[in-house]
């Protein structure tokens, strides 16, 4: 597998691109990450204390720059534009008129976002899920859409664009819109939600990514047999990434990925609850507090629920402690300790921790073999002190905390 690297070389005999094996890149990215690792241990050692150093401090600051720099030069060289998957799918749009006997529009933007190529290996096929369904179940045939006052051809929009250190992907379509009334029917059948439950819109539609979850009412060679967005949901969540839906009756449909620019470095805040360090991307967070006694909201005596008045608001408090064994009791008083609130698709939670020891851009790396069963962790960050911390995922600690 090869990386085209865009070497802006102007004037520059051969070219301004050249063919880079996607290995080689990886390579170089490690040996980033352990540079970058090696550079903090030094600069950081026990053994400088106490030594009189001249101009010790600005030459570090000076490295630590020159490394960072690095850093993200090595980043950009595994950036590709999103736009050799928008163009797979426009294919596949045209195959889908054909298949549907509907009309589309495709409508493309911000197709030169730059995104990590692993992320743009995996996510056609998701992407492909979201625009079938688009196609077969969101936009109307043309005969309904002209009852309905709608133009005969229906639109898709295809949208990428950076915000933040996250990249943003739009599959939007004004057809019908999910239908709340048989998606919840659906949901109570399977036992999601209660005969008499009827939950927020934002919590309903996430029940269309289980496994298995369809309202269709006949299979199709497009869709109907309850799989495929599910299957956006395991990648999504592979790729540190998140959805979001909004849909309106009538009028449309718009699902939204949130995936970070890159998947080997982590801008993160290093945290610390007993002798455990864990790790969290600094986008996730919403605010740090450290609540008072009165701000406390015990909601089951039997389960121990917990949620913390935050300005008026209730927000659901979530021990580490449910997910990992060694760490203090739960019956310690929220007074006595730190919150990190943070934001996440199912709303914001509160965590409890002792301390908030540092901002750093860490090196992650992903678990396997029997540690996949760690719970609530995309991986663990390789620290400058050689320790090591969970990465802590915050949609499933959300999805813990609501439940």
């Amino acid at each position: 597998m090869t990386a085209a690297v865009d070497t802006d070389a102007r004037g520059a005999a051969g070219g301004a691109l050249m063919r880079v094996s996607s290995d080689k890149i990886g390579r170089l990215m490690d040996l980033v990450g352990e540079l970058s690792l090696s550079v903090s241990e030094t600069i950081g050692s026990s053994d400088l204390e106490g030594l009189e150093l001249q101009n010790f401090e600005a030459a570090a600051h000076r490295l630590s720059m020159i490394v960072r720099e690095v850093q993200d030069a090595a980043t950009e060289l595994r950036l590709v534009p999103v736009a050799e998957v928008f163009r797979r799918l426009k294919r596949m749009v045209r195959e889908l008129e054909r298949e549907t006997g509907k009309k589309f529009d495709l409508v493309i933007e911000g197709e030169e976002t730059a995104i990590d190529k692993l992320v743009a290996d995996r996510l056609y096929d998701p992407l492909l899920h979201v625009v079938r369904n688009a196609a077969d179940h969101g936009v109307e045939p043309p005969a309904d859409r002209l009852a309905a006052g709608k133009p005969e051809t229906g639109r898709i929009l295809l949208a990428a664009a950076q915000v933040g250190s996250e990249v943003r992907i739009r599959v939007a379509d004004d057809g019908r819109g999910l239908s709340r009334r048989k998606i919840l029917a659906k949901a109570r059948e399977r036992g999601f939600f209660a005969p008499d439950e009827e939950p927020e819109n934002a919590q309903l539609w996430k029940v269309v990514f289980e496994p298995g979850f369809s309202t269709a009412e006949a299979v199709t060679t497009l869709s109907g047999r309850g799989v495929g967005m599910d299957v956006l949901n395991a990648t999504m969540k592979d790729l540190r990434g998140r959805i979001g839906v909004d849909s309106v009756e009538g009028e449309g449909t718009t699902v939204s990925l949130h995936i970070p620019v890159s998947l080997a470095f982590l801008d993160s805040l290093l945290l610390r609850l007993g002798r455990q360090l864990f790790t969290v991307p600094v986008e996730d967070i919403s605010e740090i507090i450290r609540p008072s006694a009165e701000d406390l909201v015990r909601v089951s005596a039997r389960k121990g629920s917990e949620m913390l008045r935050i300005r008026g608001n209730l927000v659901p408090v979530c021990r580490l402690e449910k997910f990992y064994r060694g760490l203090p009791g739960s019956e310690r008083a929220l007074s006595e300790m730190v919150c990190i609130v943070f934001n996440t698709a199912a709303g914001r939670i509160a965590v409890p921790i002792d301390e908030v020891l540092d901002r750093q851009q860490v090196v992650m790396k992903p678990l396997s073999g029997a540690l996949l069963a760690v719970r609530a962790s995309w991986g663990v960050a390789l620290l400058a002190s050689g320790e090591v911390a969970i990465v802590l995922d915050c949609e499933r600690l959300a999805a813990e905390a609501m439940r």
